[in-house]
Formats: C-alpha cells, structure tokens, sequence
C-alpha cells in the first residue's frame, strides 16, 4: 500500500479480495502503518475471522520484497511507483503469480474553447493541488485551446496564488508534502525547469506554515508553455505542480494528452458532446473524467495504461483480480 492515500488504498484491495473469498496480506508503506493496523482491529472486532485479513508492517526491501516473491502468494495487487512496480512484477514472475499494478501517472486535463471556464478553473486547481499533489491520478498536465491560453493561466495563477497553506486541521486550501525528500525532489524539478527558461507563471517556492513558521510545504506552482520534451512535462513530480502546454486543434490536443509514457487518467472540460466522446475515445488513459474531477467514486474501474500499469481496481472489475475462471465442459 502507499502512503499518499493509506486507508482507501488498502480498502479497495481488501474488500474484493475479502468479498471473492480469499484471504488477504496487506504490507502498508512504512511512513503509514497505523491505519492499516487500525482498520484490521476494526474488523476483527467486528467478527472477521481470524487469519482472514493479516497486516505485516515494514520496510519494502525486507518485507514486501518478502511477500511478493513467497510461493504461497496467489495474487499481488500493488500501488506505487513505476520502479518498485517492475521489481514486484519481476519477483512475483518466479513464481508466476498474477499481478494487478496501479503505478503513476502524467495525466492531462484537456480545456477547449467552448469550456464552462469558472467549471474548468476549479477543476484544474483541484486536480493538481488536492493532497498537496501526491496523488497518482493529479490532473498535472493542462492541455488548453490555445485562444483560452493566457487569459486562463493569468486566472488560474491568481487563483493559486492565493491559496492558504498550513496545517490540515486548520481546514486551509492546501498541506505539506510527505517528507524532507519529497520536498526537496520538487523543487528540483521547477528549479530546473526555470534553469532551462521555463515561464513559472506562479509559485515555485518553499514556504512554511505561517503558525509554526516551519513544514514541508512549496507553492501551488505553474509551469507556462512547457515543450513535449520537458522533463517536467514527461516525469511525475508528486506535488503541487501544473504544466501548461497549448494546443491549437483536437489531433494536438489528443496528440498532447497522450504525450507521456503514463495512461492513467485524463479529464476533459468542454461543451461539444462530439468533440468530448472523440476526446475521451482516443485519449489513452483507464479512466475520464468529463466537467470535474477525480469522479467515479468506488463503484467505478481505475487503472491505468502502459507505464500507469495494469489491472483494476474498484467496482465488479476489482473482483477479477481475486477470482479464477475454470472452465467445465461434460457429456450429460
């Protein structure tokens, strides 16, 4: 499990493998133990037999690494980066152990013309900025019209200039970032990006929460007119970050949108029902969100495409991870 989203991750593995009948071993990453911990005790005092759900804390190298080569391990569902997720396909291949792989993502949020703009810069800033931009599925890239361009990056830098960062239990617009070295690879990354002439059109600092005066927290940042090519654009940062690559017709903006080697998720923001379902049909990408995003909610698949992974999670797809099919032919 990972440690940007502990208890929801892990639930949406455990209840289909639960649900299927199996059995299940749930590894939390090592920075977020305790929910997982916490959820187990919840269960088992809520009459889960024992054995059904177990939770082996520690660190990846000793006891993941662990479970996923173990022979006695039928199925191994792992969230996290692309590096580690090629490792557990590769321990788990010794024993040809099926796997489901929800690894990261570069995914574009498409604007065009005839957007509900108010809609669009809501949506945009949500999708990079909630949880500080640790999520795997962060709408990171904005693929815009180019008409729309400037006029919706000065609107949009405004709006996340002003974003109150502090301590989440104050309920402000935005937290800190999970650790020193997770700060510390953010910055690197906007501080090459302006090295190499990139426009940041807002943020692209540190900063502190304002109380305590100290904290892992850096600006929500946008990246202007970033190329294809651009490290930012084709590496998954993990914070706060949008980059900003216009687009002046639909192949370009399609073209755009599946410029990374990620095929997670995508959003769309648009009027034009045919100019949408053409959008959505040749974006790559498991799931997309059309006028908001990060929808769904649990009923639905997520997944994602080549370098995101493979396999799905959430809704009756979640179930085939945990089930076999066998096939019965006889004589009657």
């Amino acid at each position: 499990m990972p440690w940007n989203y502990p208890i929801s991750t892990l639930a949406r593995s455990v209840a289909p493998a639960l649900a299927a009948g199996c059995t299940a071993v749930a590894k939390p990453a090592e920075q977020t133990p305790l929910t997982a911990l916490m959820l187990a005790g919840l269960l088992a005092d809520a009459g889960l037999p024992a054995g059904a759900l177990n939770v082996v804390t520690g660190t990846g190298p000793e006891a993941g690494a662990a479970l996923v080569a173990h022979p006695g391990v039928d199925h191994v569902t792992f969230t996290g980066s692309v590096a580690t997720g090629i490792g557990v396909m590769r321990a788990a291949a010794a024993n040809v152990t099926s796997v489901t792989l929800e690894l990261g993502g570069k995914s574009p949020v498409v604007v065009l013309a005839d957007a509900d703009l108010d809609a669009a810069i809501e949506g945009v800033l949500g999708a990079f900025c909630e949880n500080a931009g640790q999520i795997c599925s962060a709408g990171s890239r904005l693929v815009v019209a180019r008409p729309l361009h400037a006029a919706f990056v000065e609107r949009l830098a405004k709006r996340a200039a002003a974003f109150r960062l502090g301590h989440g239990l104050r309920d402000l617009d935005m937290g800190p970032v999970s650790s020193a070295a997770q700060l510390a690879r953010i910055a690197g990354f906007v501080d090459r990006a302006r090295e190499r002439g990139v426009r940041v059109a807002t943020g692209g600092r540190r900063a502190a929460d304002p109380v305590a005066g100290k904290g892992w927290f850096y600006e929500p940042t946008i990246l202007d007119d970033v190329a294809g090519g651009d490290e930012s654009v084709r590496e998954e940062i993990f914070g706060p970050v949008l980059c900003v690559q216009p687009f002046d017709d639909l192949d370009e903006a399609v073209a755009l949108a599946n410029g990374t080697e990620y095929a997670l998720v995508a959003g769309i923001y648009a009027r034009d029902f045919a100019s949408i379902q053409r959008l959505a049909r040749d974006i790559d990408a498991g799931q997309v969100y059309v006028n908001e995003y990060f929808a769904g909610g649990i009923e639905v698949p997520f997944g994602g495409n080549r370098r995101s992974g493979f396999g799905r999670e959430k809704g009756l797809e979640a179930l085939r991870g945990y089930t076999r099919t066998k096939s019965v032919a006889a004589r009657i």
